[in-house]
């Protein structure tokens, strides 16, 4: 049999392996983060909308356009969006292969063809890839990596042919329009000439000199133009280049992502104790767990430059792997300190960098050892992915992990407020409340389901409870001047709507309600449509915004 028909029947069973795995959670509902992305994402629904499509995120606009094709083919059926991302799951596991089978006979390593696919086929298996591959927001992880694998198989090729005496600048041309899809679809895919970079780097020969002077800088030219572009692009629609989630100091982010990053590798090699949310609290500089995960880092790096000295494949892979995980991992101070989505690639290179490394002598054996990985991960992944059948169940499995975790009873009280159990979600915002008195979110969203219930009173209660605890949260100002606008108390509504206003002149509820307020009941026409303007200028997507042009155009004419 030919290598050409090996390859493909390969290929063929990764696909067939990604279905038997992944296939349980094609009717998945939307959960956690696709409410906003996908369902409360206004922009999605038009297709001649390009331009709004496009700068929804600027830094992904080909991940918002593929949601908007699935929208125009699914609306907001769930299934359609699950079908897509296991299409792209199944291609990026096709260019994973590929571009592990073009690294593994570049370093010239022993039957590179069933070491990579068993290398792909773990990365497939394994229940680590379950947030890029379930999650359909995720998908921004899954496309990223579809074009990153290509981009670098193509560079690949493209050294192989150059070290036959052939011509590679067409491969070249391929790797940089896959990585503008990569960079397109997340920001992790800016990774990617580094990482081209250190593969020119390993595969020449000489010494540092020698190496250095055979890169062909010239195609580096066109590669730093489109990074340029898309910091540029970045810097129009944002505040700032690089998004701050929290305000974090320096040297408290980067102990903190020390010991994510062992969490990340200790979940690729033991994937037990998954969740949707993982509780990582921030690293006190004085405490002693900070310097024990900075030093078990430092060991860990130490470890991977001994090995990559050994198998220098290797030392690429692991650098790889530390590369695409650097952008979300580093100095970036984000929400969520952890997330599992964001080593989805990095898993893939840790795994190369193995099977690059285990010896040919083992044989037999070794495949023995691969067939049973992939089995048992993937049983794991079946087992995993049945979290995901509804959001009560997600954050469920979050509570269970974590039972003194405010966020988590947070989560799960939320996922009861979206199913209309409103009697179990407040009783999950209470314990998060107690282990969290001043959780400003946990008593505006008890007040929200107290209302959802007729409790007028308590719903009053618990947002002034958070006023207590921060006397300028707008959110608790402008839901009691809804309960008031509800209870036809004008005059309450208005001081409660004012005051948001004042605080936070870029809150949409609070111009809306005043909107409502002098159009109706307090008759103000110049102030209505001062108001109604300024939400239709801060929520121009929303679900009233229509309503609100109309009462423009009404009170204007």
């Amino acid at each position: 049999m030919s290598a050409g028909v090996v390859r493909r029947v390969l290929m063929l069973l990764l696909a067939v392996l990604l279905v038997l795995v992944w296939q349980g959670s094609l009717d998945s509902p939307f959960v956690y983060d696709d409410k906003i992305e996908v369902v409360g994402n206004a922009t999605l629904r038009d297709l001649d909308e390009w331009r709004a499509i496009a700068t929804y995120n600027v830094s992904r606009p080909l991940l918002v356009l593929s949601y908007a094709l699935d929208f125009a083919r699914n609306g907001l059926q769930p299934r359609g969006y699950h079908l897509s991302n296991l299409l792209v799951a199944g291609l990026a596991a096709w260019w994973a292969f590929l571009l592990a089978e073009s690294l593994l006979r570049l370093a010239r390593i022993s039957q590179p063809m069933l070491r990579a696919g068993l290398v792909a086929a773990i990365w497939v298996a394994h229940p680590m890839g379950v947030e890029a591959v379930v999650y359909i927001t995720g998908r921004s992880e899954s496309l990223c990596a579809l074009f990153s694998f290509f981009s670098l198989w193509a560079w690949a090729e493209a050294l192989r042919l150059e070290r036959e005496g052939e011509r590679g600048t067409p491969w070249r041309a391929a790797s940089l329009l896959a990585f503008l899809g990569a960079v397109s679809s997340k920001e992790v895919g800016a990774m990617v000439p580094a990482a081209a970079l250190a593969m020119e780097l390993l595969f020449a020969t000489g010494g540092l000199g020698a190496r250095l002077r055979s890169v062909r800088w010239a195609w580096m030219v066109p590669t730093a133009a489109l990074i340029g572009l898309a910091a540029w692009l970045r810097l129009q629609h944002a505040a700032s280049f690089l998004p701050k989630e929290v305000d974090r100091p320096l040297l408290v982010q980067l102990l903190t992502q020390s010991e994510s990053w062992l969490h990340y590798l200790r979940l690729w090699l033991l994937p037990w104790g998954q969740t949707i949310f993982h509780h990582l609290p921030d690293a006190d500089p004085a405490g002693l767990r900070a310097w024990l995960a900075l030093g078990g880092w430092v060991a860990v790096v130490l470890a991977g430059l001994a090995w990559g000295r050994k198998v220098p494949l290797a030392g690429l892979a692991l650098l790889c792997g530390a590369l695409f995980l650097l952008p979300s991992s580093s100095f970036v101070a984000l929400k969520e300190n952890m997330a599992e989505h964001r080593a989805y690639q990095t898993g893939f290179w840790l795994l190369l960098a193995i099977g690059a490394t285990v010896p040919e002598r083992w044989g037999r054996a070794a495949l023995g050892l691969g067939v049973a990985a992939i089995l048992g991960l993937g049983g794991l992944s079946q087992l995993r992915h049945r979290a995901w059948s509804s959001e009560v169940a997600l954050w469920q499995e979050a509570v269970d992990r974590g039972p003194e975790v405010a966020q988590a009873w947070y989560g799960l009280a939320d996922a009861h407020r979206f199913a209309a159990d409103f009697d179990r979600a407040i009783e999950a915002y209470r314990r998060a409340l107690e282990l969290e008195p001043s959780y400003l979110d946990a008593w505006t969203n008890l007040g929200i389901a107290q209302a959802s219930l007729g409790d007028v009173g308590g719903a009053r209660e618990s947002f002034r409870s958070a006023l207590r605890e921060s006397p300028t949260y707008c959110k608790a100002h402008a839901n009691l001047g809804v309960l008031a606008a509800g209870q036809k108390d004008w005059d309450e509504a208005m001081v409660a709507f004012r005051t948001a206003a004042l605080y936070c002149p870029d809150n949409a509820r609070a111009h809306l309600g005043l909107c409502e307020l002098y159009r109706g009941p307090i008759r103000d026409r110049e102030r209505a449509i001062f108001h109604c303007e300024a939400y239709l200028v801060l929520a121009p997507t929303s679900e009233q915004s229509q309503q609100v042009k109309e009462w423009v155009l009404e009170l204007t004419f």
